[in-house]
């Protein structure tokens, strides 16, 4: 992630929270420290020792300034910018003022820590900030941390004799690999004739669409209906809403390879008290328009596929291909800086976040002092020819899609229409009879888009 960041296309994530009220800033500014000083890695930047290796080195002290932004009708999102971590640190934190209330935006260097780190960043967070306003119960306590742990995030818990149990499964595995050098995926770009594309980017260009907790609810009952989890019916959803959306606007063939990549969780119980940090690994689903023509033999194919994923941890496949490439760094540049296209489109779902979160809740949302936690949204990279990220969240019971775009290569109309594709896609999923589809249309598709900040 190091490598593959680029100034055009930083590999930073963003995190958003939307509260009901004003934080103090003053109180914010104090817990932003207490938190970051408990990981080491969102504080560090990357170095050469002796031997020419890179290593992260901690930077003299905790403080990560807490900037401050005043949002309008023409920039509602704090404008990001690419970080270098042989400069500085991998993390900024706004405080965004909006219409009466506050959002806090944090950017963090993806080559820091995975989104999972970064919900367990937030997490400190809130609860620092909850204590320093007394809004807590006495024996409530941040969760503890060894961050001696850090030395070994790489091993994730794999011994000699498990991987000598996994090695038959993952030389079956290779035949992904090979296909992912075989095959070319196309990039979700539309005509650049288009004349409301614009010439300079806005970093980051986002939309939002947020299900209220009935359809959350109703996405639920229908997978579990079907027996299948939720990111396999919402992997189907976006390959079938991806290709409509395409073909609304004119673009793309039946063999087109629209490749989805997907990361994939590869932290253990023993992670559960280490730092911010990547324990993480990914993998791509790749399918063409001629094998979405029906959409449940699509879905009863990303179950099976992503079933032997999780059982053979076909994920490890990725981390063992970073293994060999960095030994060979002129091979891992000639990948990372190859001029196809490495994946259509980034599909993350973050599922339940903050649901351990020791503190008060209404309706779900966590409150603290005279404001409540009303929303939650993460926005992962963008990277060449990958124009568009997809994030899953589920915050107070509610579901949110999460999108970011690459207005170089898709105006914002046309983003805000592949949304709509996408919540149009999951709400046939939550139709499960009449009276479920009857209910649903109560629902305005327009009345919850969020372009970059509040509902419009």
């Amino acid at each position: 992630m190091f490598f593959d960041d680029v100034p055009e296309y930083p590999m930073t994530g963003f995190f958003r929270l939307r509260f009901s009220g004003c934080l103090q800033a003053e109180a914010l500014d104090a817990a932003i420290q207490t938190t970051v000083s408990r990981h080491p890695l969102v504080r560090s930047r990357i170095v050469r020792n002796a031997q020419n290796e890179l290593c992260w080195e901690l930077t003299g002290g905790p403080a990560i300034p807490l900037a401050a932004w005043s949002a309008d009708r023409q920039a509602e999102f704090p404008a990001g910018d690419s970080v270098d971590l042989t400069q500085s640190i991998g993390t900024r934190i706004w405080l965004v003022t909006q219409k009466g209330a506050h959002d806090l935006v944090v950017q963090i260097h993806h080559a820091c820590t995975d989104a999972l780190g970064m919900c367990h960043l937030i997490d400190d967070l809130l609860v620092s900030y909850a204590q320093l306003l007394g809004d807590v119960l006495s024996h409530t306590e941040l969760r503890p941390l060894n961050n001696d742990q850090l030395w070994a995030r790489n091993s994730f818990g794999l011994t000699w004799r498990r991987l000598l149990q996994l090695l038959p499964k993952h030389v079956l595995g290779l035949g992904i690999v090979g296909r992912f050098f075989l095959r070319r995926a196309v990039p979700l770009r539309l005509h650049a004739s288009d004349q409301s594309i614009v010439a300079s980017a806005t970093f980051p260009a986002v939309c939002v669409f947020e299900f209220n907790r009935l359809e959350t609810e109703r996405l639920l009952s229908g997978a579990k209906d079907k027996q299948v989890t939720v990111n396999d019916l919402i992997a189907r959803d976006l390959f079938l809403a991806i290709d409509l959306w395409r073909r609304q606007s004119g673009v793309g063939t039946p063999s087109d390879w629209i490749r989805l990549f997907v990361p994939i969780n590869e932290r253990t119980p023993d992670d559960r008290t280490l730092s911010a940090a990547n324990v993480m690994s990914a993998v791509f689903l790749e399918r063409t328009p001629r094998q979405m023509t029906n959409a449940e033999t699509l879905l009863r194919s990303i179950q099976s596929e992503m079933r032997t994923v999780k059982r053979a941890r076909l994920g490890l496949l990725l981390i063992a291909t970073h293994w060999f490439l960095r030994r060979v760094p002129r091979l891992r540049n000639l990948v990372i800086r190859r001029a196809g296209c490495l994946a259509s489109c980034v599909f993350s779902n973050l599922g339940i976040v903050l649901s351990q979160t020791p503190l008060p809740r209404q309706d779900g949302q966590i409150c603290i002092g005279d404001v409540r936690l009303e929303g939650v949204e993460f926005f992962a990279p963008l990277r060449p020819l990958t124009h568009v990220t997809i994030c899953i969240v589920t915050y107070a019971e509610c579901l949110s899609v999460d999108l970011q775009f690459d207005p170089r290569a898709i105006s914002r109309p046309q983003a805000e229409q592949l949304l709509a594709c996408v919540v149009e896609r999951i709400r046939e999923s939550m139709r499960s009879d009449d009276a479920a589809e009857g209910a649903t249309e109560k629902f305005p598709l327009r009345r919850a888009i969020i372009q970059s900040g509040r509902t419009s």
